[in-house]
Order: structure tokens, then sequence, then C-alpha cells
């Protein structure tokens, strides 16, 4: 638990509701980071996978978070148009 005036670590990552890249604080429960993946059309599948991450896989909170911005990220460039 933080004490008042201490300050949460960060994280750099892509956020797959906002499909853009941003420095965070670092979410320290699973709650908080499902609220961070939450309130999308897509969340569904965004909650899933970071869940499967925690669970199948056995990644840390933030860990976990990172991956799925990351795979949502490239799933994103496969869809973009060829220039």
């Amino acid at each position: 638990m933080l004490s008042s005036g201490e300050r949460r670590a960060e994280k750099y990552w892509y956020n797959p509701k906002t499909r853009s890249a941003e420095r965070v604080p670092t979410p320290v429960t699973d709650a908080e980071a499902i609220g961070m993946l939450a309130g999308y059309p897509n969340s569904g599948a965004f909650i899933a996978e970071y869940e499967r991450r925690r669970g199948e896989q056995g990644m840390e909170i933030e860990q976990a978070l990172i991956f799925v911005g990351h795979h949502f990220r490239m799933e994103h460039l496969l869809y973009q148009p060829v220039r």
C-alpha cells in the first residue's frame, strides 16, 4: 500500500483501447489492470488475453498488461492498408 505522497512506478505500454503508446502508473492489482482494459467494445478480448497470460503463463500483472498491449498492437497492424 502506498502512503500519502508516494508515487507509483510508471510503465510504458501500447493501450489497445486508444491504439496509442502511453506512460501510465503501474497497476498493483488485477482489478486495476482489468479496469485499464475495460470500457471499450473489444474489451472482452483484451481482458480474456490478460487473464490467459496471468493464469496459463503465470505472468506478473505489469508484464501481462504490456504483453496484451503488444499482442493487440501487432493485430492492429495486420489490418492497416499498405501504402
